[in-house]
């Protein structure tokens, strides 16, 4: 009975690094699939209310949401808010826009806003900082940043990068 009690702790002395590893791994992916529907929810909003919608991220919190452009005026009865996953950090993470969907400048822990010839007035909304616009038509906006970095606190990241149609997201290991 001894010798099975010694194998036993032997056995979970071994395992046990190797399920926290396992766990934190599906911290990171977990929180990349519920960025990804919270795109997805995004743009079918944008497609049904034929109004844009924005998903937002405080950088300064690491909580992201979606709210409509507009509910600066009236408020967004169905604005969303998450918050993410303690061991992990989401943030935009590009200083201009993806070229070819590779990486074309520095790592910035925010995004300034993608070159663009077509300007439209301003709008209200309850959120500064950077954005993703989803367009009633169910593009994503041009000025939108294309890269949204996902890391956890042990240094995995996973990227969810502009697909080349411009109509979705897609989660990516590298932006390569």
């Amino acid at each position: 009975m001894i010798l099975v009690m010694a194998l036993l702790v032997v056995a979970v002395s071994m395992v046990s690094p190797r399920l926290s590893d396992f766990l934190r791994g599906r911290a990171i992916e977990s929180e990349a699939r519920r960025l990804l529907a919270v795109t997805h929810a995004a743009r079918s909003r944008a497609i049904t209310e034929g109004l844009p919608v924005l998903v937002w991220l405080d950088s300064g919190t690491g909580t992201y949401g979606l709210e409509r452009v507009d509910a600066g005026r009236s408020g967004d009865p169905q604005a969303r808010q998450f918050d993410p996953d303690d061991q992990v950090r989401v943030s935009f993470d590009r200083s201009q826009r993806l070229i070819g969907q590779t990486a074309t400048g520095v790592p910035m822990p925010t995004v300034l806003p993608g070159q663009s010839g077509l300007r439209r007035t301003p709008v209200s909304t309850t959120r500064q900082g950077p954005s993703i616009r989803w367009d009633p038509d169910g593009t994503i906006d041009e000025d939108s940043p294309n890269a949204i970095r996902v890391e956890d606190a042990g240094g995995a990241v996973l990227w969810l990068v502009e697909a080349s149609n411009r109509r979705h997201y897609e989660i990516r290991t590298t932006l390569d």
